[in-house]
């Protein structure tokens, strides 16, 4: 017997709604790719080549100057110029989470923008929660320059530079093994929580979508910060590094099988930790 529905099309509500979130879906995540792109060929434009050279290639440093190679650079910045360089290095690091974690969270902002659509919010709220997750971010930034500044000051051979960055790399690879690690990353998998434990503080106007980013920004750097830490032993601005662990931070919090890759990577982190280490 024919089903009198079959060959039926969809009711006209739903195949508007329908092409609505597809429409909502490209232009929201275009969007933020097209600002990680951006600030991609910004950084690729206007590199800042202090920045790119991290604990293990100050070690290399030392030793091209112990066997009468060239010196080179200073590897880190010049920390006399500390209060122009650390707005200088807040503005990069910045600009540096656009390119590195707008593709990993645009999930996140598509999810509360139709949150912002369905409640007939301006868009504003949705910069707000944008503009939130990028402050907790510029503030790390500071205490990374902060402890750049102080390993540049404590650095004065290259067995110490390779001890130090090779104990980075061992913590960080711990770091990803353990229960906070796979609770941070729950929570930046599952955006729809954030929403609805947050419902209520998200209808304060514009204050409470920047709260709630401000939230997903500390979930986010619970997750995030020891590949981070990874970058200042290996080269914070060094852009084939970044583009390493994006892709690591963009397979955690997107794909599937993501805890399965943090805890590769922290296996991983700790074998080079630990070959580093010994070899200093």
């Amino acid at each position: 017997m024919l089903d009198p529905t079959e060959g039926t099309a969809p009711p006209p509500q739903a195949d508007r709604r329908h092409r609505t979130l597809s429409r909502d879906t490209v232009v929201v995540t275009g969007a933020m790719l097209l600002l990680s792109a951006l600030a991609w060929a910004y950084l690729v434009w206007m590199p800042v080549e202090g920045m790119a050279r991290g604990i293990l290639a100050r070690g290399h440093a030392s030793m091209d100057s112990m066997t009468g190679s060239m010196p080179m650079p200073s590897d880190l910045m010049d920390v006399s110029g500390w209060a122009t360089s650390l707005p200088l290095f807040v503005t990069m690091w910045v600009v540096m989470m656009v390119a590195m974690m707008f593709p990993a969270v645009s999930p996140v902002v598509l999810l509360f923008d139709r949150w912002r659509r369905s409640r007939q919010r301006s868009v504003a709220t949705t910069l707000a929660f944008v503009a939130g997750y990028l402050i907790i971010w510029g503030v790390v930034g500071v205490f990374v320059f902060a402890a750049i500044v102080a390993l540049d000051l404590q650095i004065d051979s290259s067995s110490t530079a390779f001890r130090v960055g090779g104990a980075v790399l061992i913590a960080a690879g711990i770091y990803q093994l353990t229960p906070l690690k796979r609770v941070c990353l729950t929570q930046c998998r599952s955006p729809l929580s954030l929403i609805m434990e947050h419902a209520q503080l998200l209808g304060e106007g514009v204050r409470g979508p920047l709260q709630v980013g401000l939230m997903h920004g500390g979930w986010c750097i619970g997750c995030c910060w020891a590949l981070m830490a990874v970058l200042v032993a290996l080269g914070v601005m060094h852009l084939g590094w970044m583009a390493a662990v994006a892709a690591v931070i963009l397979a955690e919090k997107v794909l599937p099988g993501g805890r399965t890759t943090a805890n590769v990577i922290g296996g991983v982190l700790l074998t080079a930790g630990a070959v580093v280490a010994v070899t200093a």
